[in-house]
């Protein structure tokens, strides 16, 4: 009858691993706060204790009759077939947080038929409002979620079982029974409707009350729509229960087939009205999202006439991009409305608009300007005002482009307004701007550090600019800038123009008789291409650094190339430093299972040539590069194009395209895959950097063990798992190799290199996969035993040491020796509770060990030297 979603606030909890009451206890307490939690332990004791009385009360009905239990088997089975028909209760979010369900008018009828004499029972109504709460409440996310929607069913159905029989025998008077036919209907309809009311209100706001109570946040509010269809849903339910009665008391079959033909009425104009509804929230969301789609597109067309008027003024490229920045910044730190916000988006892009009627040689003048270039200079902010008024935007962009160059104390332009007069949102604008404009370089100055910028800023607080915002720009202006150098926008731009070498020839040494032919389109099509071309390889350059990681600039790399060369499958090779070849890091397109698996020789095929030689290659076979891949497959490639990933030590890997419609490529594709292998091979450099040095900085190079760093690491998550465990026992066992230094003295340290990393391997075969061996230092090695004990580790250390004092290891040709090593076995919680205390315990056992060794070694006739070269 009833059920509950539930809360939001409750976060999806994944099962623990350990069974342990506490373990069960902990998540439980977590779900709820201690309100919710005492309303559903109320709700669920009161629910059994009612279930368990009208069960047994049940069991005191006589087998026939009209209040017996063959009637009731009825209602068992028709309560399970309509219980599945429900309409729910949901809350303004469009969430779900109760049902009412078909079946409640068989509980309604068996409250009628039941609960007074000569039954005089409240168990099969509590029977089957059970029934309904548990099939109800079945979709419903969590199991004390479930329990609750079962109990309130439960307890809501009693108390207003109570009401109904109150009122019956208030009205009634003494006559509660009346023989088979039981009362007339005309006494039993107001109490019958007062139940409903009842137990509507307790099982559908209860369950409400506990979702808020649960959430802890704002009441959850009831959506009017899905109150009045319950509503109408209970009262169906009322009415049919009534007719059912009524039908059975003799008023013969016709009210029967009335009574069902009311609620399967109601419940179907309900399915039509949800249809309806739906297909107008889905037109809605469907209108929302081209609003929102249109949106993107002004947004997108704002950004390009800014770039577009960015690129006229040759001295500030990116300006506005970086201006956005600090502005957005700079207004979520002042708590600046939504519509501001988004008034600065726009507006950084925006407010040097008005540049447009602005001769470019006073944009681009390579000196101080004249009073009169100034004034012409000056009208830009209402040039821009005025074209951004007849774009109508709904937020403040307009103020920002109109007033961005008014000052504080109130001698700026154009209409010379002082302090807050001027809106909050042009006084951003105006701080980050200038800071921004003098950092870079101007023809007739070059741009400042950092420090000079804010010192300016600072001494012009006040005077020009709200000290507020300055202060707040310059508490904060660091972390603005590592967010623009995360977004490769760089600061300082050079004046100079760059040579784009048109004309020049590709380079990478591509062979004539190999390389494509130029694409001879002409007119629109070639400037279409070229902006295509600007714009991805714009974004490419914007984008390709903002990750460290390694399989993320990959994905990149190859997700922004298809826009501008074409191919069925992108491969990019990187050169495995162990084993020499060139492997697949990521692969897009086509086959890219088969393709993940390749591992090419350097030298060998196409792609091996490129990476050989640094130089890119095209138009050749694909076969080449696809041997020992099926025929059929190989085949099916009839173009390829590979370019190098080249560093200052030479090619590192490389992009490899490969097409199935297009045999040749032209050189515009050869000069855009360089282009864009230029741009991702520094960002893939430093990811591996990166990659290489998170892997050093835990590693042991000469072992490939866990070094000291990760040793420390991995024992304190291990000793957290043991507290959370219920402090699980774990071993230390600590090593130190006998006499290394003489086999160092001896044979050099090249060897004793060599001999470290095979008593590692040794060791590494005593243990277990679970155990941990690190190197900790020197000749020295910890391994971190979980779940060990004392006797355990103690036997593992004994195993170890008979497996390193009989391993003969080769030192020199011909010769061998052998070494010992020492043990020191430390155990939690017994020896210590701490990684500085359970590393203290087991060194010093270590050292015990190593004295009684030599103590032993004492008592042998055999000098150090000729122990070291028993084994030749």
């Amino acid at each position: 009858m009833s059920s509950i979603s539930k809360p939001r606030s409750i976060a999806r909890c994944s099962s623990p691993k350990s069974g342990s009451p506490a373990k069960v206890s902990e998540k439980f307490m977590a779900k709820f706060n201690w309100k919710s939690l005492s309303l559903l332990a109320a709700v669920v004791v009161a629910g059994a204790i009612i279930l368990l009385l009208g069960f047994v009360s049940t069991l005191g009905l006589p087998l026939l009759g009209w209040s017996g239990l063959a009637p009731l088997v009825v209602l068992v089975v028709l309560t399970l077939i309509s219980s599945r028909f429900t309409v729910p209760v949901t809350s303004v979010d469009g969430t779900s947080q109760t049902n009412k369900s078909l079946a409640d008018a068989f509980i309604f009828l068996a409250v009628m038929m039941y609960t007074m004499a000569p039954a005089s029972s409240f168990g099969p109504s509590v029977i089957l409002a059970t029934i309904v709460g548990f099939i109800a409440s079945a979709s419903v996310s969590g199991k004390w979620s479930r329990v609750f929607a079962v109990g309130t069913t439960i307890v809501s159905t009693f108390a207003a079982s109570l009401v109904y029989k109150g009122l019956l025998v208030t009205i009634a008077g003494g006559a509660v029974s009346a023989g088979d036919r039981g009362l007339g209907l005309d006494i039993l309809l107001f109490p019958l409707c007062v139940f409903g009311l009842v137990q509507y209100a307790l099982s559908t706001f209860g369950t409400i009350a506990f979702a808020s109570l649960n959430s802890g946040e704002a009441p959850v509010v009831v959506s009017k729509e899905s109150l009045i269809w319950t509503l109408i849903t209970q009262v169906a339910n009322v009415t049919s229960a009534a007719l059912f009665f009524s039908a059975i008391h003799g008023a013969g079959a016709p009210f029967l087939f009335v009574g069902a033909l009311i609620i399967t009425l109601v419940h179907l104009l309900y399915r039509f009205n949800e249809k309806r509804v739906s297909e107008v929230t889905r037109a809605q969301t469907e209108k929302l999202r081209y609003i929102e789609e249109i949106a993107d597109l002004h947004m997108n067309t704002i950004e390009s006439l800014a770039i577009a008027i960015d690129a006229k003024d040759q001295t500030t490229h990116g300006h506005v991009r970086r201006t956005q920045i600090y502005a957005t910044e700079m207004g979520r730190l002042l708590k600046v409305t939504e519509s501001e916000l988004r008034a600065l988006v726009a507006g950084a892009l925006l407010h040097d608009i008005g540049k447009l009627a602005v001769p470019e040689y006073i944009l681009n003048k390579p000196g101080k300007l004249t009073e009169a270039e100034f004034a012409k200079m000056k009208i830009h902010p209402t040039v821009g005002g005025d074209i951004l008024k007849r774009v109508n935007f709904p937020y403040p962009v307009e103020d920002i482009v109109r007033f961005h160059h008014e000052k504080w104390d109130g001698s700026g332009y154009p209409k010379g307004l002082r302090a807050e007069k001027i809106p909050l949102v042009a006084r951003i604008i105006s701080v980050v701007d200038f800071y921004d404009a003098t950092r870079c370089d101007r023809p007739y100055r070059k741009g400042m550090k950092r420090e000079d910028s804010l010192a300016l800023l600072q001494k012009m607080s006040g005077t020009a600019f709200d000290p507020k915002v300055v202060a707040l720009f310059g508490k904060h202006v660091t972390e603005f800038d590592a967010l623009i150098a995360r977004d490769d926008i760089q600061e300082q731009v050079a004046s100079e123009n760059l040579d784009l070498l048109n004309k020049s020839r590709p380079d990478a040494g591509l062979a004539s008789d190999i390389l494509g032919t130029p694409d001879d389109s002409q007119g629109f099509r070639s400037i279409t291409e070229a902006q295509r071309e600007v714009f991805a390889l714009h974004e490419i350059a914007q984008t390709i650094g903002s990750s460290l990681n390694l399989q993320d600039t990959v994905t990149l790399v190859s997700n922004k190339l298809r826009a501008i060369v074409p191919f069925d499958t992108c491969v990019i090779f990187i050169v495995d430093d162990r084993s020499g070849k060139a492997v697949a890091m990521h692969v897009v397109g086509d086959h890219s299972d088969l393709f993940r698996l390749r591992r090419i020789s350097i030298g060998d095929g196409i792609t091996g040539w490129v990476i050989a030689n640094s130089r890119s290659m095209c138009n050749s076979s694909p076969e080449l590069d696809l041997v020992g891949m099926a025929d059929e497959i190989a085949r099916g490639y009839r173009g390829v194009l590979v370019s190098p990933l080249i560093r200052e030590d030479g090619a590192f890997g490389a992009i490899s395209l490969y097409s199935k419609g297009r045999t040749s490529y032209t050189t515009e594709h050869v000069r855009l895959l360089e282009s864009v292998s230029q741009h991702a091979a520094s960002a893939l450099n430093n990811a591996l950097t990166f990659e290489k040095t998170k892997e050093s900085a835990l590693t042991d190079p000469l072992t490939e063990l866990p070094n000291a760093r990760g040793f420390y690491m991995m024992l304190e998550q291990r000793l957290a798992e043991c507290e959370r465990l219920g402090r699980e026992s774990l071993s230390v066992i600590s090593m130190d190799v006998d006499d290394f230094k003489a086999i160092n003295d001896r044979y050099g340290h090249a060897i004793g290199d060599r001999l470290l990393a095979s008593i590692a391997r040794v060791i590494r075969k005593e243990l277990r996969q679970m155990d941990i061996l690190s190197r900790y230092a020197g000749d020295e090695f910890v391994a971190i035993m979980p779940m060990a004990s004392q006797v355990m580790a103690e036997g593992i250390a004994d195993r170890i040491t008979k497996a390193v004092s009989e391993h003969k290891f080769s030192v020199r040709e011909g010769k061998q020796v052998a070494v010992g090593i020492s043990m020191g076995v430390a155990c939690f919680p017994n020896n210590g509770e701490t990684t500085e205390e359970l590393l203290t315990a087991a060194a010093r056992n270590m050292q015990r060990d190593k004295h009684s060794r030599k103590n032993l070694h004492n008592l042998s006739t055999l000098p150090t030297p000729a122990r070291i070269d028993h084994y030749t």
